[in-house]
């Protein structure tokens, strides 16, 4: 059976995402992880395949061989979100971001979004991102527009985004192991309910 580690940021808990995984990708041992430091553990546990984002496995020597794609894209738009009037890049002071790639990498990659003069608050999921907001840690949010929605819907707070210039790219598998092959074809022929919790259409 081939395995698969996956390192993404999604919109459910961790175990149910996890369970979904499990049950879309039959013959795939499928571990995914939440934690930048999980990730570079569960790397050393030879995965015959990673699924992440680009910018993940760039930073770990990893060439992406089957991209997700959406609206026939392999970029999807990412946006500032803040409290009343939506915060402006290149003029926010503070931002909070889901922990990609460890202080220095995350800090790179919000920098590159929303401007160098950005102090960056860093988050494991997608829920914490809210607590930064109410508490006034941050004047912003960062993270893919798709899941604006559902920060709404989790808030009371009159929240207000703002979809940025730059695009991120959307998940992406590499090989590294001699079941990848296996692996990437189960991956290619995810559930659409599964892909569509990734940001994505359709992988090739």
């Amino acid at each position: 059976m081939g395995k698969l580690l996956v390192y993404l940021h999604v919109a459910v808990k961790q175990r149910a995402f996890q369970s979904l995984l499990s049950a879309g990708l039959p013959g795939v041992a499928t571990t995914a992880v939440g934690r930048a430091a999980d990730f570079e553990r569960a790397l050393q546990d030879a995965p015959d395949a990673v699924l992440s984002l680009p910018i993940v496995l760039a930073a770990n020597g990893l060439t992406p061989v089957l991209r997700g794609f959406a609206h026939g894209t392999a970029d999807e738009r990412y946006a500032l979100v803040g409290t009343g009037a939506p915060p402006e890049a290149g003029k926010v002071a503070s931002v909070g971001a889901l922990d990609l790639l460890g202080r220095e990498g995350t800090n790179k990659f919000v920098r590159r979004l929303v401007g160098q003069q950005a102090r960056v608050e860093r988050v494991t999921k997608i829920e914490d991102l809210l607590p930064l907001l109410q508490v006034q840690r941050v004047e912003g949010v960062l993270l893919p527009s798709r899941l604006v929605g559902d920060l709404r819907a989790a808030s009371r707070l009159a929240l207000a985004g703002r979809d940025l210039d730059q695009t991120v790219a959307l998940p992406a598998a590499a090989s590294r192991g001699a079941g990848a092959a296996a692996v990437l074809a189960t991956l290619g022929k995810m559930p659409k309910d599964l892909s569509k919790l990734l940001g994505v259409e359709e992988w090739r």
